[in-house]
C-alpha cells in the first residue's frame, strides 16, 4: 500500500520557517467528546472553510463504511488558497484575520467560521491532516499530526484547569514545485480520482487558486459515517443557487429547499401587458419584451430571469449561515452585487409572501453605476428603474401566489358538510409543517432553556412523515383536551403529531371560563390562536428571544385580566383558598364571594369598620345586613388576633343581623368548651373556614344554593363545630344536585324518544325513567316538577310544560343546546366542523 500523503512531504523542498501550533490535548477532546460528537458536522466543517474561502467549486470524498480500498477523507475548493502567511495564519486558533481580510477585499462573501477551530474538528475523525495549498504561482503543503498534542501515557488523571499544558510543535512547510509528478503519484493520484476533481480545477495557472485538506489514519467515527445522511446534512446547508457548486463522492448536493413546491413561477419576459403599461407610467419611458429580455432606453442590454413563489417559507435552517435563500438576487455580469440586501433597497413588501419568493434577476447595464465590484450601486436614476421593475416582479408574484392560494382553500373546501374546511391549511398545518422542515432539527425554541413556548415538539425525533401528513393529507380533526398542570404552567401545549391542544386548567385564564360552557368554546378558539401565534411569530424570522418576551409578556396580561374580573364559582373558590395568608386579597375574596351567592356586597375594611357588609332585600323577614370579616394567618390565628368583641362591634356600629367570620383555623375549633367557640356562641359570630366558604362557593350553581342560606347559617350557628355541621347537612342532602336532575330529565327524554309514540311525555313517564338511576332512588315527583318547569323556562321556546305534559317543540339537540347556559355541558354545534373532533 502507498504511503501516506503525510508521510511523502519530507522528500519535498522545506520552505520557510517551521509552523508553531500551540493546542492542548484538553482542546482537542473537547473538540471530539462535545463540540464535534458527530463526525458528519467535522466535513461540514470543512466545507464550510471552503465556502468561506470564496470557492466556487467544493468536491468532498468520504468512503462508505463498506469501503475497504480508499482509507482517506477529502475536500476540494477553488478558492482563496493559501501562501505562508496564510499557513501561518490557518493554525492561528482563534481566528484568520489576514485570510478574511483577504477575501473581502474580492467577493465580500459572508464568513461563517467565527473562531478558526472548525478545521480542528478534523481530529474526530482522522488523525491526521494534510493541507495542500496554490496561492499565486506557488503550490505550498503542510501536515499535521493531532495525536502529537496527547498526554503523555503517564498521566492517568486529566490535569485540573489551572494546570493545562499547552503543546507547541512545529510543522514542517513544504514546496511542490514539480505539481504534475507530485500528483501522478499512486496515492495522490487515487485521492484526486475518488474526489472526482477536473484537471480543469487545479490548473498551475499563475492567478488560479486551490487548496485540497487530505484527512488520513482515519478514527472509528470516521468509518461510521454514512453518505446518505451526510448527503442530507450538506443539502440542508446549502441554499438556492448560490455561486457554490458542491459534489459529495461526484454527485452534486443541490439544496434541500431546490424540493419545496413551488406555486408560481415565470420569466422576466412574461410579465403581462398590463404590468408593462404601469412600468411605463411609474418609469417613463417604453418598456419591450425581446426573447428572454425585457428592454427600454435606459436597459438596451436587457432584463431577464426567473421569479418563483414556494409553498413553503424559504428562510430557515443552517442553510442561512451561508447565504439567504429569498429575496432578490441581483447579477451584473454574472456578479451578485446585493448579496446582504434581499429588498435591493425596496420598501418592505409583503412579508407573507415576501418569505416565500425567489428572484434571479440579470441586469448587465447597471454595471456602469457600480461604486466598485461586487458593491451596492449608486443611488440614479437608472436604479430607481430598476428598483420599479423589480417592485412589478413582485407584485405580479404576489398576485398569482393570491389566486393560487385562493385556489388551494377553495380546493380543500369539500362539498358535505363537516368535511368543508372553513379553517384553512395555510392558517394551521401549512405553518406547522413549514417550520418543521427546517426547524425541528435544529431544536432551537422561544425560551432560555430552548424549549418551545407552546408547542410540544421533540426536537430528537424524525417528523418527515408528520411533515407530509400536515402538507398532504386530509386533515385530522384537532382534539382539546383538559390537565392539571399546575398554576405556574403555560395555558396550552399543542401536540401537531396527535393534533390536540391541551389545556392547563390550572392556569388562571383557563380556570375563570371552563366552567361556563360557552366560554369555554371561546376558551378553545383562544387557545388556539394563542399557539399558533408561536409558529407564525418564528415562521416569519422574528427573533427567538423575542418571541419568548412577547409570549410571556401576553401570558403574565391574560393572567392578571382574570384576576381583575371573577366570573366563575371555580375562579372565586380559588381565590379564597389562594388569599389564606393575604390580608387584603382575603377581604376582597370574601366580599366578591358574597356577591356571587347573591348579596349586593361592598368591601370596607377602615379603622373601626367590618372588612365588607352584605345587604340582602327579600329575605323570608323582610331586609337582612351582615358584616363580612376576614382573618388571614399562615395557620390558625390567636383568639387575641381574631378580636371576637371587636368584631361584635363592628356588627353595632352598622346595626347588622349578624356576622361571618372566615379564617384558615380557629383554636380548639372541634371542642366547644374552648374559648373560641363560646365566644362565637355568646357573641353570635358565625365562625366558618375559608375552605368550607369555598366549598360552598363550588357548589353554589349545582345545588342552587344562595344568599338565604348563607343567612339561615349566619343568623342561627355560632361556632366552629356547629357550622361545619350545618354545612355538611346542607351540601349533602339531597345526594343529587340540580344540574345533575337537569342532564337526567334530558337523558330520560332521550330514552323515551321511539318509544310509546301514542303516549304524551308526561311527568309520571320521566320519572319513571329518572328513578331507575341510583343516584336519585330517593328524589321526589315535586323535585322532579320544579326541575322540569325550569328547564321550560329556559328553552327558549323550545320545550313546554302543560296539563303534567311535557311538550318538545324543537329536536332533543336543539333542546340541549339552547339549555347548555343551565345545564354547563356541551352539545352537539348548529354547523358540524371540519377542525374539531367531536368527543
Amino acid at each position: 500500500m502507498p504511503p501516506l500523503i503525510a508521510d511523502q512531504l519530507s522528500g519535498l523542498k522545506v520552505f520557510g520557517a517551521p509552523l508553531t501550533v500551540e493546542l492542548s490535548n484538553d482542546l482537542v477532546k473537547l473538540l471530539s467528546d462535545q463540540l464535534y460528537q458527530s463526525p458528519l458536522k467535522a466535513v461540514e466543517e470543512l466545507v464550510i472553510n471552503a465556502f468561506d474561502a470564496d470557492a466556487q467549486i467544493c468536491r468532498v470524498f468520504v468512503p462508505a463504511p463498506s469501503d475497504t480500498k480508499n482509507d482517506f477523507i477529502v475536500v476540494f475548493d477553488n478558492g482563496e488558497g493559501m501562501d505562508y502567511s496564510g499557513l501561518v495564519d490557518l493554525w492561528h486558533i482563534g481566528g484568520s484575520k489576514k485570510r478574511i481580510d483577504e477575501i473581502k477585499k474580492k467577493l465580500k462573501r459572508k464568513q461563517i467560521g467565527k473562531f478558526g477551530i472548525g478545521k480542528l474538528a478534523a481530529s474526530t475523525i482522522a488523525h491526521k491532516l494534510t493541507y495542500i495549498s496554490k496561492h499565486d504561482k506557488k503550490i505550498l503543503t503542510v501536515s499535521i499530526d493531532f495525536r502529537d498534542f496527547s498526554d503523555t501515557p503517564a498521566a492517568k488523571n486529566p490535569p485540573a484547569a489551572s494546570t493545562i499544558q499547552i503543546k507547541r510543535i512545529e510543522a514542517i512547510v513544504h514546496e511542490i514545485d514539480d505539481w504534475p509528478k507530485f500528483s501522478s503519484q499512486p496515492r495522490l493520484a487515487k485521492i484526486i480520482t475518488a474526489c472526482k476533481i477536473k484537471p480543469a480545477e487545479i490548473p498551475l495557472a499563475e492567478n488560479k487558486s486551490w487548496t485540497l485538506a487530505i484527512l488520513e489514519d482515519l478514527t472509528d467515527k470516521a468509518h461510521k459515517i454514512r453518505t446518505e445522511t451526510l448527503r442530507w446534512i450538506l443539502s440542508t446547508a446549502m441554499p438556492l443557487r448560490v455561486d457554490f457548486y458542491l459534489s459529495l463522492n461526484g454527485d452534486q448536493i443541490v439544496s434541500s429547499k431546490e424540493k419545496l413546491d413551488k406555486w408560481v413561477e415565470f420569466r422576466v419576459s412574461e410579465l403581462p401587458a398590463e404590468r408593462l403599461k404601469a412600468l411605463e407610467k411609474s418609469t417613463g419611458e417604453k418598456w419591450r419584451v425581446e426573447g428572454e429580455y425585457l428592454i427600454s432606453d435606459s436597459f438596451p442590454s436587457g432584463i431577464k430571469g426567473t421569479v418563483f413563489v414556494t409553498k413553503q417559507p424559504l428562510p430557515g435552517g443552517k442553510s442561512d449561515d451561508i447565504i439567504r435563500s429569498h429575496g432578490f438576487f441581483i447579477r451584473v455580469r454574472e456578479r451578485l452585487i446585493n448579496e446582504t440586501d434581499p429588498l435591493f433597497g425596496l420598501k418592505p413588501l409583503f412579508f407573507g409572501t415576501f418569505v416565500r419568493f425567489h428572484a434571479d434577476i440579470d441586469a448587465d447595464d447597471l454595471d456602469e453605476d457600480l461604486k466598485a465590484s461586487r458593491e451596492a450601486i449608486e443611488e440614479t436614476d437608472l436604479k430607481t428603474k430598476f428598483r420599479a421593475v423589480l417592485r412589478d416582479l413582485f407584485n405580479h408574484a404576489d398576485n398569482l401566489y393570491g389566486i393560487k392560494r385562493r385556489e388551494e382553500d377553495e380546493k380543500n373546501k369539500k362539498p358535505k358538510e363537516g368535511e368543508r374546511d372553513q379553517v384553512s391549511p395555510r392558517l394551521v398545518e401549512y405553518p406547522v409543517a413549514d417550520f418543521l422542515v427546517e426547524n425541528v432539527n435544529a431544536a432551537i425554541g422561544a425560551e432560555a432553556d430552548e424549549s418551545w413556548f407552546y408547542l410540544s415538539i421533540d426536537p430528537k425525533k424524525n417528523y418527515d412523515d408528520l411533515i407530509s401528513v400536515l402538507y398532504t393529507s386530509q386533515r385530522k380533526k384537532y382534539k382539546y383536551q383538559y390537565v392539571n398542570n399546575g398554576r405556574a404552567e403555560r395555558l396550552v401545549k399543542f401536540d401537531p403529531e396527535s393534533a390536540t391542544f391541551w389545556i392547563n386548567q390550572d392556569h388562571e385564564f383557563a380556570n375563570e371560563y371552563i366552567p361556563d360552557v360557552m366560554s369555554r368554546s371561546l376558551l378553545e378558539d383562544f387557545v388556539t390562536a394563542e399557539a399558533l401565534l408561536e409558529v407564525y411569530l418564528r415562521e416569519n424570522q422574528v427573533p427567538i428571544s423575542i418571541v419568548g418576551q412577547i409570549l410571556e409578556q401576553r401570558d403574565e396580561l391574560l393572567r392578571s385580566l382574570a384576576r381583575d374580573r371573577s366570573y366563575s364559582f371555580e375562579t372565586i373558590a380559588t381565590r379564597l383558598r389562594d388569599a389564606t395568608s393575604d390580608k387584603h386579597e382575603l377581604e376582597i375574596s370574601l366580599v366578591v364571594a358574597a356577591r356571587a351567592l347573591g348579596f349586593t356586597a361592598t368591601h370596607m375594611g377602615g379603622s373601626g369598620e367590618p372588612d365588607g357588609l352584605a345587604v340582602i332585600s327579600d329575605f323570608q323577614s323582610g331586609a337582612k345586613k351582615i358584616t363580612l370579616e376576614a382573618k388571614s394567618s399562615g395557620g390558625t390565628p390567636s383568639l387575641a388576633a381574631i378580636d371576637f368583641a371587636g368584631l361584635q362591634e363592628h356588627v353595632d356600629n352598622v346595626k347588622a343581623d349578624g356576622c361571618i367570620l372566615i379564617a384558615p383555623s380557629y383554636p380548639g375549633e372541634t371542642k366547644t368548651e374552648f374559648a373560641a367557640a363560646r365566644r362565637a356562641n355568646k357573641l353570635q359570630i358565625s365562625c366558618w373556614t375559608i375552605e368550607q366558604l369555598a366549598q360552598f362557593v363550588m357548589s353554589a350553581e349545582k345545588r342552587h344554593l344562595n344568599a338565604q342560606h348563607i343567612l339561615d347559617i349566619v343568623l342561627t350557628t355560632f361556632n366552629p363545630d356547629d357550622v361545619a355541621q350545618r354545612i355538611d347537612e346542607l351540601l349533602g342532602a339531597p345526594k343529587w344536585d340540580q344540574r345533575s336532575l337537569y342532564l337526567a330529565i334530558l337523558s330520560a327524554l332521550r330514552q323515551l324518544n321511539g318509544r310509546l309514540l301514542d303516549r304524551p311525555r308526561t311527568l309520571d313517564l320521566i320519572a319513571g325513567e329518572i328513578s331507575r338511576n341510583g343516584e336519585f332512588l330517593s328524589i321526589d315527583e315535586k323535585s322532579i316538577e320544579r326541575a322540569v318547569i325550569a328547564l321550560a323556562g329556559a328553552s327558549q321556546g323550545g320545550m313546554t310544560f302543560r296539563k303534567n305534559s311535557v311538550i318538545l317543540h324543537v329536536s332533543l339537540s336543539e333542546l340541549e343546546r339552547r339549555l347548555m347556559p343551565l345545564t354547563k355541558k356541551s352539545s352537539e354545534p348548529r354547523r358540524l366542523s371540519s377542525f374539531r373532533k367531536d368527543e
